[in-house]
């Protein structure tokens, strides 16, 4: 595989468009497709801008050398973005498992919900 090729198979695993990896490297998006068609290599400040953002090496993307690349290892906003689910997935699901204790809370009197409210605020606060 040439230059391009191996970025378009890193961009592919990472889950990225062209016109995503082009506008974060600063780069025309039809280099990809003329990179490919002539088996061309950019310039080096180009390789090195997609490098960075791929999160891989030149010299990976320009041997397609998987010894000399981790590019397995999941970006940082693929670990935040499943970080993030997580955290919403627990959420949810504390939502579910206290709903019937919010549908409580409703019915009983305002004099009643203030004291209990401060004090949730007060524990959550620690």
């Amino acid at each position: 595989m040439n230059f391009w090729e191996n970025v378009d198979y890193v961009r592919e695993y990472r889950e990225m468009t062209r016109k995503e990896l082009a506008f974060k490297a600063n780069f025309s998006v039809n280099s990809i497709s003329t990179g490919i068609a002539r088996g061309s290599f950019p310039a080096v400040d180009v390789a090195c801008r997609i490098a960075k953002v791929l999160d891989v090496s030149v010299e990976f993307l320009t041997t397609g050398d998987a010894m000399n690349c981790d590019f397995s290892k999941k970006s940082k906003k693929q670990e935040n973005e499943n970080t993030m689910k997580d955290e919403l997935e627990k959420r949810f699901q504390n939502m579910l498992k206290y709903s019937s204790l919010i549908s409580d809370f409703a019915v009983i009197s305002p004099e009643f919900q203030k004291p209990i409210e401060e004090l949730v605020h007060k524990m959550a606060a620690k």
